[in-house]
């Protein structure tokens, strides 16, 4: 299989979705792999590794899109990429669809694209496993990241987010138990922050005191739960997702207004829409911004800001399906249930309901197409 490796320039994402080892792997495989130059370059991987372990350069998007029978990449591509790529060729990244154009889905669908998102690839437990890979790095991001925002010359309320002998830690809100969610507690919790995780899957918490342990309190969502604990937190960290669907609003801007002056608030379901009503999609090169007083921090794409090391996480993951693919050839979907439960759309028709739902466009259950 002709397998294409592709960054998106202008998304101010600096990973790579395969490292040169996992390259390496699937040439030896038996599949032909072509690699856009210099994609691999903000993750500390250089164009002539990749050629070592078997690539070969492509030096134009043009040329890469055209090449592959499969293409990945780690954001979704651009409209105009999706026009060069083969009729019938997959397509696999981040896709977040929910939030994206529906000109951009009529494309996907009219040139038959295999649509397969990173976000949405489950297990048989329905364990979001390339998510999971890559949210934990996120959510121990965010809290670095408000670290570094409580910071008076940042606009924060200048506190210290573990505290300091005889000065009160911050609190910490978390909302949302899954692997982001997780992540963030135990890494809040081993800074000495006082936190304090939600949601409304009692599994979830349990999971929580389970591996963290009684460091972090859990409570249960509710929307009169969240406009009380807000006015107390001095960092309250989004975490609420939706497999395939747009993330849903929990925290009202009535709410937003209630937090004290130079709080923050890291909303890391903006790649899903956001689940803070006064959230909005920033950049890695303007971050921020401040409403009602309260600091937001909203970038789409956060595990970029550690590019090798997510770029390691996704690959660890991704590669061995990529393996999997190339040796299956055209049936994969059927032998790779994972994969099949993570397709949008498949020879020009919806296969997530959730999306089909949002769009309001027809579903077709991937099993009776593949």
């Amino acid at each position: 299989m002709d397998i294409s490796i592709v960054y998106n320039k202008i998304s101010e994402d600096l990973r790579v979705p395969l490292t040169p080892g996992a390259v390496s792997t699937i040439v030896k495989e038996g599949n032909d792999v072509y690699f856009l130059k210099g994609a691999g370059t903000a993750s500390g991987f250089s164009d002539r590794e990749y050629e070592l372990k078997g690539a070969k350069i492509a030096y134009t998007e043009e040329e890469i899109c055209k090449r592959g029978d499969l293409i990945i990449s780690v954001t979704p591509l651009p409209y105009d990429f999706l026009a060069m790529i083969k009729r019938g060729a997959t397509v696999m990244s981040f896709q977040h669809l929910a939030v994206a154009s529906e000109k951009y889905l009529d494309l996907l669908l009219e040139r038959e694209i295999t649509s397969i998102g990173f976000e949405v690839i489950s297990d048989e437990r329905g364990e979001l496993v390339i998510e999971a890979a890559t949210g934990e790095i996120a959510g121990a991001l965010g809290v670095q990241i408000a670290a570094s925002y409580l910071q008076t010359n940042k606009g924060g309320r200048g506190i210290l987010l573990g505290g300091a002998p005889g000065i009160e830690p911050a609190n910490v809100l978390i909302i949302g138990a899954g692997s982001v969610g997780r992540s963030a507690a135990r890494t809040a919790s081993a800074l000495g922050a006082r936190v304090l995780i939600i949601d409304r899957n009692v599994e979830k918490l349990r999971l929580v005191e389970d591996t963290i342990g009684k460091s972090v309190s859990t409570g249960f969502s509710s929307t009169h739960g969240i406009a009380e604990w807000i006015k107390n937190a001095d960092v309250v960290i989004g975490a609420v997702y939706l497999k395939g669907a747009k993330s849903p609003i929990v925290v009202k801007e009535e709410m937003v207004k209630t937090m004290k002056k130079g709080s923050v608030i890291i909303d890391l379901s903006i790649d899903q829409g956001g689940c803070v009503e006064t959230s909005r999609p920033t950049t890695l090169s303007n971050p921020v911004f401040e409403k009602f007083g309260v600091v937001h921090y909203c970038v789409p794409n956060i595990p970029s800001l550690a590019a090798r090391a997510s770029s390691q996480a996704l690959s660890h993951a991704l590669f061995p399906y990529i393996v999997e693919i190339g040796n299956t050839g055209d049936g994969y979907l059927k032998s790779i249930p994972s994969l099949a439960r993570g397709t949008y759309t498949y020879k020009g028709k919806i296969t997530m309901k959730v999306l089909a739902d949002l769009f309001n466009r027809k579903y077709t259950p991937i099993e009776e197409i593949v």
